[in-house]
């Protein structure tokens, strides 16, 4: 009897395995990792439904693919280890491209232009340049690009930072006067700045220059390959620039500049 019950345990355990690595072929199921606090990209409505920018996109691309779409929600500081660690086959959550990330994952071409920019009241024409920033508080989300982006310019100038978990929350400290200053993706702050004109505007200072991408792991350049058919059939078809021009006002999807710095 304890034979028999070992052997169904055995059978039990190797299909929970073989469904764990299904999504990614069998069952046609695409499972994405996403960090749902990033409006307005990727986030959850009053009735906590997930939608946004990527949201809108992920479909598109599940459509054109023939699979169905399982969300997989992680907070961002942990969002490559969990694609290394095989518990989605794909990122698409605003992840931008910088060079050390190319060497570590696969990615698909951009398919939304971006850069880190700064956010400021209305009225504060003090922040021109990076140069600016010295003697500021300067507010970003933690373990993201805006983060190097502030890193690397602490090298050069002497100003404070101010590291939060969640995007939203370094809005709420420049309402409240904690900093003078927020380091975000541009089309993050254009939402914010379209939507809230009397609170934020978008300094005429760029820190850098990253375009968003599909991130997949390093090694799979079949789905790779397959994300990025789909993502040219959008992008012939006016699919991609009817996603942006719904979010955004504006096509950030066509004319992407590539170089990064």
């Amino acid at each position: 009897m304890k034979k028999v019950v070992i052997l169904i345990l055995a059978t039990l355990m190797l299909f929970s395995a073989a469904c764990q690595k299904a999504p990614e072929t069998g069952d046609r199921i695409l499972r994405i990792g996403v960090d749902d606090t990033y409006p307005p990209m990727e986030y959850r409505d009053d009735n906590n439904q997930l939608i946004g920018f990527d949201v809108d996109l992920a479909d598109a691309i599940a459509e054109k693919m023939g699979v169905k779409i399982e969300w997989m929600s992680m907070a961002w500081d942990g969002i490559f280890l969990g694609l290394d660690s095989d518990r989605y086959d794909c990122i698409i959550s605003s992840v931008s491209l910088t060079t050390e990330r190319l060497g570590k994952f696969e990615f698909t071409e951009p398919y939304l232009a971006n850069s880190q920019v700064i956010v400021v009241k209305p009225g504060d024409e003090s922040i021109k340049t990076p140069a600016d920033l010295e003697g500021k508080t300067v507010g970003y989300q933690s373990a993201t690009t805006a983060d190097e982006a502030v890193e690397k310019h602490l090298e050069s100038y002497s100003f404070k930072n101010e590291g939060y978990e969640e995007i939203i929350q370094t809005f709420s400290s420049l309402d409240a006067g904690r900093i003078d200053c927020i380091v975000v993706d541009y089309a993050v702050a254009l939402d914010y700045s379209s939507k809230f004109p009397e609170k934020y505007v978008i300094s005429s200072a760029k820190l850098t220059n990253e375009p968003i991408a599909v991130c997949i792991k390093k090694g799979n350049t079949a789905l790779r390959d397959e994300i990025q058919k789909a993502l040219d059939d959008l992008r012939a078809d006016g699919t991609l620039k009817k996603i942006s021009e719904k979010w955004f006002d504006l096509d950030l999807t066509s004319d992407i500049d590539t170089e990064l710095y």
